[in-house]
C-alpha cells in the first residue's frame, strides 16, 4: 500500500488490521483476498486459455459452524461500501443488498454501471457488482436452478449482454452489457446439507465456488484492548481506492508464465498435486488452473500496481489454493451431522468387526484414523479417538504401539 512513499503488501496489511478479530486467520485471509479482488472488478485481466481474457472476480464461501467467526465478511461490505471516489462523496463501488431475489440481484446489477475513459480509444462501459453476505442462506434460500444458472453465466465475465424477459413488474426487458458479479459469502455446513441436493455437487456452481472451512474461533480476551490501527485503515482504502482505480491488462514475467503453465499440466489440467479428491470436488478440480490464474492477478496487485505477474505472485496463488484446499473435504464430513457420540459408536462397531474378519488381531491406529478422517473433520479424529480410549470403548493392547482392541460393552457399564 502507499504510505510514506512505498508500497505495502495490501493483503499483510489486511492481515494485520483484523488481527484480534474473532474470526479464524483462514476466512481472514480469504475475505482480504475476496476485498481486493473485488475492487479490481472487470478493469484488470491477463490473457491464458488461447489468449482468453482471465478477470479476478471470485466466488468464496466460508464454511463453518454457528458462532466460527463469519464477521470478517461484514467488514469486507463495510470497507467497499465506505470508499469514496477519488475526489467526490460518492461510493466508488457498488454493493449488492444482503438478501435479494434473482429479479432484484439483476436489477442490482444492471444499476451497477462504471465508465472508463481510457486516454485513447472509445469508452468502455461495464457493470460490476460486488456481493458480500455473512449469511449466505438469505443470499440464496433455496435450490434455485435458475437463479445458480445466472450466478454460473455471470462468473464467466461475458462479452456479450446480460439479457432477461420478464412476465411480471415493472422492468420487462433487461440488457446488461459486461456483466461481472464478485461474490464472498458465509454459510454453515448444514445449510450446504440441507439446501443443496447430491446432484447440485456436479454443477457449475460447485466447480466455481472456492469454500473455506474452519472448525473453531480464535479465543480473544474479553477486556482487550488492541493498538491503534487507524493509520492501517487509511492504507487499506487508500490501496482499495488505487485499485479502484487500474485499468489495463496484466503483463507476464517469463518464469511466471513458465511455473503457471508447469503448475497447470502437473496435473494432467486439474494444476498441480495435491489434487482434491474428494467425490464431491471433482469437478471444482477441473477449474484449479482458473482459480489460481484470479489470484495470481490479485496477488500481484496485493503487491504492486504495476500490474505485471511475477514468479512470487504465481507461488503466493498457489499456496494460497493449496491452504483452502486440504480443509475442503471437512465440510462435507460437517455435513454429515452425525455427533461425536454416534461416530464414536460406530468406531467401536468397526474395530469389533475388524477383529472378527481377522481372528481377534487388534486394530492398528492408522486403520481407525482413516476410518474417522471419512466421517469427521480432521481436527476431531484426535479427539474422538482419545474420547473413544478413555471412555473405555477401545483399549490400545498392552506391550504394543499403536494396535488398539474393542472391549465388550458389558465391561464398561454400557448395554
Amino acid at each position: 500500500m502507499l504510505g510514506n512513499g512505498h508500497w505495502t503488501d495490501w493483503i499483510d496489511d489486511w492481515l494485520a488490521y483484523t488481527d484480534g478479530m474473532a474470526s479464524p486467520e483462514i476466512y481472514r485471509l480469504w475475505s482480504g483476498i475476496s476485498c481486493l479482488a473485488g475492487a479490481l472488478e472487470r478493469r484488470v485481466w491477463l490473457r491464458a486459455y488461447e489468449h482468453r481474457e482471465t478477470f479476478p472476480n471470485l466466488y468464496v464461501l466460508c464454511v463453518g459452524a454457528p458462532g466460527v467467526g463469519k464477521q470478517v465478511i461484514d467488514l469486507v461490505r463495510e470497507l467497499w461500501n465506505q470508499i469514496p471516489e477519488p475526489g467526490s462523496d460518492r461510493p466508488l463501488f457498488h454493493v449488492a443488498p444482503q438478501s435479494v431475489t434473482k429479479a432484484s440481484l439483476i436489477d442490482a446489477l444492471a444499476r451497477a454501471k462504471r465508465t472508463h475513459v481510457p486516454e485513447s480509444g472509445p469508452i468502455q462501459v461495464f457493470h460490476s457488482l460486488l456481493i458480500a453476505a455473512e449469511e449466505f442462506e438469505f443470499f440464496l434460500p433455496a435450490y434455485d436452478r435458475e437463479f445458480i444458472s445466472t450466478l454460473n453465466q455471470i462468473y464467466n465475465n461475458p462479452a456479450l449482454p446480460h439479457t432477461e424477459t420478464r412476465r411480471t413488474g415493472s422492468v420487462r426487458e433487461v440488457s446488461i452489457p459486461m456483466p461481472q458479479l464478485n461474490l464472498l459469502g458465509g454459510a454453515q455446513p448444514a445449510y450446504l446439507a440441507n439446501t443443496f441436493p447430491e446432484e447440485a455437487w456436479n454443477t457449475g456452481l460447485a466447480r466455481r465456488i472456492i469454500m473455506i472451512y474452519a472448525a473453531e474461533t480464535p479465543l480473544i480476551p474479553l477486556f482487550h484492548q488492541g493498538p491503534d490501527k487507524s493509520s492501517l485503515r487509511a492504507k487499506l482504502i487508500h490501496g482499495l481506492q488505487v485499485a479502484g482505480s487500474l485499468w489495463g491488462q496484466m503483463r507476464w514475467e517469463p518464469e511466471a508464465s513458465e511455473r503457471a503453465a508447469a503448475w497447470h499440466w502437473a496435473g494432467e489440467g486439474k494444476g498441480g498435486p495435491p489434487v482434491p479428491g474428494h467425490s464431491k470436488l471433482q469437478h471444482y478440480s477441473r477449474s484449479r488452473t482458473m482459480q489460481m490464474l484470479k489470484l495470481s492477478i490479485t496477488a500481484s496487485v496485493a503487491r504492486s500496481p504495476e500490474l505485471v505477474i511475477r514468479l512470487t505472485d504465481i507461488e503466493r496463488a498457489i499456496s494460497w489454493l493449496l491452504q483452502a484446499e486440504v480443509v475442503m473435504p471437512d465440510i462435507f464430513r460437517e455435513m454429515v451431522g452425525r455427533s461425536d457420540t454416534a461416530v464414536i459408536e460406530e468406531l467401536h462397531y468397526f474395530v469389533q468387526a475388524w477383529q472378527a474378519r481377522n481372528r481377534g488381531k487388534a486394530a492398528h491406529t492408522s486403520l481407525l484414523v482413516d476410518f474417522l478422517h471419512k466421517r469427521v473433520p480432521s481436527e476431531k479424529v484426535e479427539k474422538i479417538l482419545w474420547v473413544a480410549g478413555q471412555s473405555g470403548l477401545l483399549a490400545q493392547v498392552a506391550g504394543t504401539e499403536g494396535l488398539w482392541a474393542a472391549r465388550p460393552k458389558y465391561e464398561y457399564g454400557v448395554e
